[in-house]
């Protein structure tokens, strides 16, 4: 299967945070999953290599995770999403005083790899399920195909 791998996974492997997440990653490695991520996740991930490309392209390396460009296809169904986001986040207000809330922030980043993942892949691997069956309803996350598919 076709996992995209989101930033969220990764950080919590170099941080050594939310044990349970890691372990999806090494079950995903353990059962030999196609494990890709969009440019954007190199991206994200270089501060904490501190811009060393090299050490990040061999951290990946070792989670048998590859780095794929973004086709047009992929931006679409970003776009689709974010514009969703943006329509939404102007409309939310106090339904007393009629105030702006403050909603949490997305990055367009987010909607990148939401878009990459429901068009080329088959699951996505992430910490932050909410963005992505909200604005990418299509994509399941991995662990809902865990529980389809025997050992």
């Amino acid at each position: 299967m076709r996992v995209c791998v989101d930033t969220t996974i990764l950080l919590d492997i170099l941080k050594d945070e939310f044990r349970i997440f890691q372990d999806k990653l090494y079950t995903a490695i353990a059962r030999r999953e196609n494990l890709v991520a969009p440019s954007v996740v190199f991206a994200e991930l270089m501060p904490q290599f501190k811009g060393n490309t090299k050490q990040l392209g061999e951290f990946l390396e070792e989670h048998k995770i590859v780095i794929e460009p973004l086709a047009l296809d992929s931006v679409i169904a970003a776009s689709r999403g974010w514009i969703k986001y943006l329509k939404r986040k102007a409309k939310v207000k106090c339904p007393q005083c009629g105030q702006k809330l403050n909603l949490k922030e997305h990055f367009l980043s987010d909607f990148y790899i939401g878009g990459f993942a429901s068009a080329k892949c088959s699951a996505i691997l992430t910490r932050d399920r909410g963005i992505y069956t909200k604005y990418f309803p299509q994509l399941f996350g991995y662990e809902d195909c865990l529980e389809m598919l025997p050992l």
